[in-house]
């Protein structure tokens, strides 16, 4: 079985395969897990399974009919009820000769209540051949109406042994993970994108610096260094996740300031905001 290949969460895949092969699997699954530790590559895995397939490429191409896959669109991410209809649509024609078909809803999280509403039904009388796996990095944001009508499946971070073992097959300079690893814990995603990802590793460094820089006041320090995303607010963005990754990391009262600056600082993200007058505000806010 693929789901076996996904690291950490035993527990978890054992239950979920051995209720495939009873045949008394959830129609509605909705697997929670914060960024980076994979909660959509585990749906991929789990569908694969569930169709019996070992092409999970092909799936994520939209290449098999048999399973569907929604996100939603736009810079707020939103799943719109005319996509959730449509799906319906689809999925209320019986599948040939009884194939068993999977629908994964990404970020489920970002359902409005028109397009929850719209999927509510299928979600309490599901067809029999069709499996619905649901996503999210932000479980709490989950309409109740949701999460009642699924079976709730929350994957943690593998072993410290678990994360150098998946990283050793890869070649990975075992150093650069034990060092990333001090940042984002033993969350396989967000090192794997700062091994890859030059720009991505520079973000971090960047915030490792920053958050020195909050521990001494050092607004000028601050500022400089956030000046390197006037035009880049996504990576601003990014920024503001590695730092405070670093600050729970590294708690303290300046920490837990810094913190929630952040947290304030990444809704402001989400509006239309000036991004050059907000990353002066954010230098002077965090270094107080």
């Amino acid at each position: 079985m693929l789901l076996n290949t996904f690291t950490g969460n035993r527990n978890i895949k054992e239950s979920l395969l051995g209720a495939l092969a009873s045949g008394r699997l959830s129609h509605g699954l909705l697997l929670c897990g914060e960024k980076g530790l994979g909660v959509n590559r585990f749906a991929w895995l789990l569908a694969a399974d569930i169709i019996g397939t070992s092409d999970v490429q092909a799936l994520k191409e939209g290449k098999n009919p048999q399973v569907i896959s929604i996100k939603g669109e736009g810079a707020s991410g939103m799943i719109r009820v005319d996509k959730i209809r449509q799906l319906n649509e689809d999925v209320s024609y019986s599948s040939i000769a009884g194939e068993k078909r999977v629908v994964i809803i990404h970020n489920c999280e970002n359902f409005n209540t028109n397009s929850a509403n719209a999927l509510l039904k299928n979600l309490e009388e599901p067809k029999n051949d069709t499996t619905y796996i649901l996503t999210t990095n932000n479980p709490r944001a989950i309409l109740a109406t949701i999460r009642s009508r699924c079976a709730v499946y929350t994957l943690q971070s593998p072993s410290a042994s678990e994360v150098s073992a998946y990283f050793a097959a890869r070649s990975a300079d075992g150093r650069m993970v034990n060092s990333l690893m001090a940042v984002y814990g033993e969350n396989i995603g967000k090192i794997e994108n700062a091994i890859s990802s030059e720009k991505r590793y520079a973000i971090l460094q960047n915030a490792v610096a920053v958050y020195n820089m909050v521990q001494t006041n050092d607004t000028y320090g601050i500022a400089k260094a956030c000046y390197a995303y006037v035009k880049a607010k996504d990576d601003f963005r990014l920024f503001l996740e590695d730092l405070r990754d670093i600050c729970h990391r590294n708690l303290n009262e300046k920490s837990i300031q810094a913190i929630n600056t952040i947290h304030r600082y990444n809704e402001i993200m989400a509006t239309n905001v000036n991004l050059n007058l907000a990353l002066e505000n954010f230098a002077v806010e965090i270094s107080r």
